[in-house]
């Protein structure tokens, strides 16, 4: 059934909601932002904004993580045979700036990971199952070892052999968000999260540095985490019991050791014996400092002991000790509906803003079916990756994805420096329209040329064609744009002729709800006029100029962002899961947000 969007009272919940949101938490946060011990910033991109390579055998994933090459990785199925012991499937992540995401929620890699002496990796949305523990020194399901600004989000680790996720050996600056550390077998065994490997690690002094934030350790004995040398940040982390695996062994929750400093901040801990522990600090030289957390049916002790440390970054997001539970329970684990979830590989830009994602030209000629012609990027001034040159007889076929069925305008970027005009025909579903592409300066000058096509709801396939056996013009990129969707009233064009800013807003029909900006002054791109409309939970944007820079972002009631967009193309929020959420539209001269709800 679809779902149906209404307007909340900004009032629900509304104070709450905002104090969650005021920062994307789905990007990199913590120690991982940082360079060493310091406040100098570091920009963790993993792989950046690479096309991702799509692996579907383990070979491929190896062979992938091992280069040295950057890029970005989506694992497509559950992956590996396994592993007991030291022998079995590993993937060495051994090439720096490389991005790892799991294509689907719960995806599964049957394989230890080995990430060794490189630095901005992104590792999301994997579930890592291990053979359950035992005091073998075997492999560990995660091995951070000299590595630097490391950020693992969305992760599941269960039942590590030696241990769930260690990070050791000089690594630094590593963050975990919005993962699960846990064991469901039984064991006196269950260690989670080591940092560094002994006290006389002497690689690690003045490193380790490591975050912990939104993650949920379950039923683990000890190691939540077990720190030397590092100043280690908990934070926003929710602990919990489960007696059939943990009963009869010892629990140890926090535990600073040699010249480890943790600021243990908060948490929520259900069931746990000896939370804070403070018996590993034998020399005097750790501290952990315990600030605001909750502590239910505990027993043991849950005093801190000694200093911590003042962490360099924001975290003013943090949130408060009794909405801990609810959120983490909610969002932990490799839980992600897709790889792009919560802005994958997406980086603010600076004030003023460097070009966005040109996310507004929808399509990409030269990513259809080429017949005739070739794809080239020898001419300037094209987007994406390249551009069709057509040859007597050439066409290409694009195969694009509407939400509703109606007319749109298509806005199509062309060159042609032959000097005299070029046909065109363009044809979908049956019906064909000849285009007279007048001729450009030079080759290198881009023009538009529009028409309007009827398309279906779903999948189309446009054709683009040379006529009559005659060259065609160079195609670079366009753009669809809803007219008048069947059955309903005409849509005004968000790309108007003319660029008056006398015209009123529009009527709005009985079944959206139209959001204006907070700004009534004189503004640039005429964005006075500018508004979003949302409609069977669909935002679209009226009154916007094509070159405006607009930025939407979704925001779930537990402060995470599900969803980013860059343009004035309709934003689709009926994939997201029931409930409300909180939504921004914003450019320069307009600012607005506004509750939708999800049923």
């Amino acid at each position: 059934m679809e779902c149906l969007f209404k307007k909340l009272s900004v009032a629900l919940a509304c104070c709450a909601v905002l104090s969650l949101a005021a920062v994307d938490q789905c990007k990199p946060i913590g120690w991982a932002t940082r360079s060493g011990r310091t406040n100098t910033p570091f920009e963790v991109t993993g792989g950046g904004n690479l096309r991702a390579d799509t692996v579907r055998t383990f070979a491929d994933l190896k062979s992938l993580a091992a280069d040295k090459n950057p890029r970005v990785i989506y694992i497509d199925g559950d992956l590996g045979n396994g592993w007991n012991g030291k022998s079995g499937d590993r993937v060495d992540v051994s090439g720096s700036n490389k991005t790892i995401i799991g294509l689907k929620p719960g995806t599964k890699l049957n394989a230890v990971l080995y990430i060794k002496k490189v630095s901005n990796i992104i590792v999301r949305n994997i579930v890592i199952q291990g053979h359950g523990s035992n005091q073998d020194q075997a492999w560990d399901n995660l091995n951070i070892e000299n590595a630097q600004n490391v950020w693992i989000d969305h992760c599941e680790f269960w039942d590590g052999q030696d241990g769930n996720a260690d990070v050791v050996k000089g690594s630094d600056n590593v963050t975990f968000t919005w993962c699960k550390f846990g064991y469901k077998i039984r064991s006196s065994h269950n260690l989670s999260n080591l940092i560094a490997s002994s006290d006389n690690e002497t690689e690690s002094q003045g490193k380790l540095d490591v975050t912990f934030m939104f993650n949920w350790w379950v039923s683990a004995s000890q190691r939540m985490p077990r720190c030397r040398f590092g100043n280690i940040h908990v934070v926003n982390n929710l602990y919990t019991s489960d007696a059939s695996v943990t009963a009869g062994t010892d629990q140890i929750g926090v535990s600073a050791g040699v010249q480890c400093h943790v600021r243990t901040e908060k948490n929520v801990f259900i069931g746990i014996n000896n939370p804070i522990y403070n018996g590993n600090n034998t020399d005097g030289t750790g501290g952990n400092e315990v600030i605001d957390n909750i502590f239910t049916s505990c027993s043991g002790n849950t005093k801190g002991t000694g200093t911590s440390f003042t962490p360099p970054y924001d975290y003013s997001f943090m949130l408060s000790a009794n909405q801990v539970e609810s959120a983490v329970r909610a969002g932990a684990g490799a839980t992600l509906s897709s790889p792009i979830s919560c802005d994958a590989n997406y980086v603010e830009p600076v004030d003023p803003p460097s070009p966005p994602p040109d996310t507004t030209r929808e399509y990409q000629v030269d990513k259809g079916l080429v017949e005739g012609g070739a794809v080239e990027n020898n001419n300037a001034g094209f987007h994406g990756d390249g551009f069709v040159n057509f040859d007597k007889g050439g066409k290409v076929s694009v195969e694009v994805n509407v939400a509703k069925a109606g007319e749109y305008k298509m806005v199509l970027d062309f060159t042609n420096g032959s000097g005299s005009a070029r046909n065109l025909e363009v044809s979908v579903g049956g019906t064909s329209t000849k285009l007279s592409c007048a001729a450009t300066n030079a080759w290198t000058t881009w023009e538009k040329i529009t028409t309007n096509l009827t398309l279906a709801a779903g999948k189309n396939t446009i054709v683009f064609s040379t006529v009559g056996g005659a060259d065609g013009p160079n195609l670079d990129q366009f753009d669809l744009i809803l007219v008048k969707a069947d059955g309903g009233a005409a849509v005004q064009d968000p790309e108007p002729e003319t660029s008056s800013s006398s015209g009123t807003a529009p009527e709005t029909s009985a079944s959206g709800d139209v959001h204006p900006g907070s700004s009534t002054t004189a503004l640039p791109w005429n964005m006075a006029r500018a508004q979003v409309r949302e409609a069977n939970g669909i935002l679209q944007f009226v009154g916007f100029d094509r070159a405006a820079i607009v930025k939407t972002q979704v925001f779930s009631l537990y402060g995470r962002c599900v969803k980013t967009s860059f343009g004035v193309g309709e934003v689709n929020l009926r994939d997201l899961p029931a409930g409300a959420y909180l939504v921004t539209v914003s450019a320069p001269g307009f600012n607005h947000q506004f509750i939708v709800q999800n049923h």
